[in-house]
């Protein structure tokens, strides 16, 4: 028997999904990492090769999980066949979650470079950014998400009736497509992305989110994730390095370079063994804040940005380390705030994807319905929750 015949074409039991909020939270944390340390690795501040731009490189080779586990938790979720919805209420959901705030942000960032970054960012070049699906700083994820959005209720054809070794094989075809495609337009200097294909690439880790969603590793798996996830954040950092951090550290450090890759398929898988089970810590000072990671996503370039412009890049070991804590931290929590004091304002809510008006609390008046509005829109007679574990 081949080692294709040997995977399954039953998908693993259904599990859980709350273990994604916490997950979401990290990643979201990992992200603003990634975007305060980002000037110290590409050589500001300090010489490449000195201790505080190994320790840039290091912390930030191993965040580089963050974008593609967004990625896929946003696939196991919107991939579920047991969701269902037509296509049309599914876009106008959508264009509430992804529309409104990507022309919002566009709009915001682009008036932010004019006045703070650039002052001489002319329309034309502000055109062609937006051409390019990347007006700023992390706007780019949601030129992928919008592409992501328009494929996903055909995608879900395909997860709804295919086996789960056909989805697997499928997600590994393309997630293979999206390192060729890395590889030529980094290495190869060959296309560029625009905002018509950005999302293209990352296909594969949208599917796999999917595929994945509900695999629970075994001892040995959690061996050999964590071993691999070790190995290819030490990789990713040494590759950093070449020609001092030239096309071969810039393609290493790509969301789709095979480190970043192996990186990202075992911190989804580690993550989920992590947060599955309920846990004190994670329940206390995670899983709250997760309604706000999307804010926090959207806020944070603006004070990264903004403050670096006042208090410069760190220039000495200790202060990479400061830089790494202390403003990480402090910009998440003030990206965070401002998203939960906007969220409280009717209609601005919309510009973090929420509907118009907050939900309202559910009464605490005794229900008194009927029982034929009680059995209204009940399951039909057979019906039942799907195992979970």
């Amino acid at each position: 028997m081949s080692a294709i015949d040997a995977i399954p074409e039953a998908p693993p039991p259904r599990t859980r999904t709350r273990w994604m909020d916490a997950s979401r939270v990290l990643a979201i944390g990992a992200v603003v990492l990634i975007h305060v340390l980002a000037p110290t690795v590409e050589g500001r501040g300090m010489r490449i090769g000195e201790a505080g731009w190994w320790l840039a490189n290091l912390l930030n080779s191993a965040s580089r999980w963050s974008v593609p586990v967004f990625l896929m938790i946003s696939g196991a979720l919107a991939l579920d066949p047991a969701r269902v919805s037509r296509p049309r209420s599914f876009y106008r959901k959508r264009w509430q979650r992804i529309g409104i705030p990507l022309v919002f942000w566009t709009a915001v960032y682009l008036l932010f470079r004019r006045l703070v970054l650039n002052p001489g960012l002319t329309p034309g070049q502000a055109a062609s950014d937006i051409a390019r699906g990347a007006p700023f700083l992390q706007l780019y994820f949601l030129y992928v998400l919008a592409g992501l959005v328009l494929i996903t209720p055909f995608l879900k054809v395909f997860t709804r009736h295919a086996t789960w070794r056909m989805q697997l094989g499928f997600g590994v075809v393309l997630l293979g497509l999206g390192l060729v495609d890395q590889v030529t337009s980094y290495l190869g200097g060959i296309g560029e992305p625009n905002l018509a294909t950005r999302f293209l690439p990352f296909v594969g880790y949208y599917v796999l989110g999917w595929v994945l969603r509900d695999v629970l590793l075994t001892t040995r798996g959690i061996a050999w994730s964590a071993s691999l996830f070790v190995l290819s954040v030490a990789v990713t950092a040494l590759l950093a390095a070449v020609a001092d951090f030239g096309a071969v550290g810039r393609y290493a450090y790509g969301f789709l370079s095979p480190t970043v890759v192996v990186m990202s398929i075992t911190a989804f898988l580690l993550l989920h063994l992590a947060f599955r089970e309920q846990n004190g810590w994670s329940d206390r000072w995670l899983r709250p804040v997760a309604p706000l990671a999307f804010g926090v996503f959207l806020v944070h370039g603006a004070l990264v940005y903004g403050f670096r412009t006042v208090i410069g890049v760190p220039n000495t070991l200790l202060g990479v380390a400061v830089s790494a804590v202390v403003l990480t931290s402090a910009y998440s929590v003030v990206s965070a705030v401002i998203t939960w004091v906007l969220l409280k304002i009717p209609y601005v809510r919309m510009v973090f994807g929420e509907p118009a008006r907050p939900p309202r609390k559910p009464s605490t008046r005794p229900a008194t319905i009927s029982a034929e509005r009680a059995t209204r829109g009940s399951p039909p007679p057979g019906w039942a929750e799907p195992p979970v574990r």
